[in-house]
């Protein structure tokens, strides 16, 4: 009595099994938007504002690539090997004794960047020269 309780347990769980099976969508009818032709009854010609829009479109991507592409690099590693740079160089120039934690050596006044652009500037511009040669 048990082997034939057991194989009708096997059986029906086979049916049921057979009967439970899904085809996950397949079959379904497509709905009537989706076969709809996309804007149909209205005109698929260019219109007049479209090729300044995408002219403009472009444009803009073509400034924001190389605004991004050549903006400076700010990370924390660049800054910290410019500025352990900037010392080193102070060092072998004899310029920088001691350290002092908390301050930054790579600045335009540390580096004496503006002390040479007065001597360019010098340079550039001879007030007693006159720069007018159209007169002779």
């Amino acid at each position: 009595m048990n082997s034939t309780h057991l194989l009708r347990r096997l059986r029906s769980a086979r049916l049921s099994s057979k009967i439970t099976r899904r085809n996950f969508g397949a079959g379904q009818p497509e709905s009537q938007s989706q076969q709809a032709r996309l804007f149909e009854g209205h005109s698929t010609a260019p219109e007049g504002w479209e090729g300044p829009i995408y002219a403009t479109y472009a444009a803009a991507t073509v400034v924001i690539t190389l605004a991004l592409g050549f903006s400076p690099d700010t990370s924390i590693n660049t800054w910290a090997s410019n500025e352990a740079r900037v010392r080193l160089q102070m060092k072998a120039d004899g310029t920088l004794e001691k350290e002092e934690f908390g301050v930054h050596y790579n600045t335009p006044e540390k580096i004496g960047f503006f002390a040479e652009w007065d001597k360019f500037q010098m340079k550039a511009a001879n007030p007693e020269e006159d720069d007018d040669d159209d007169d002779d």
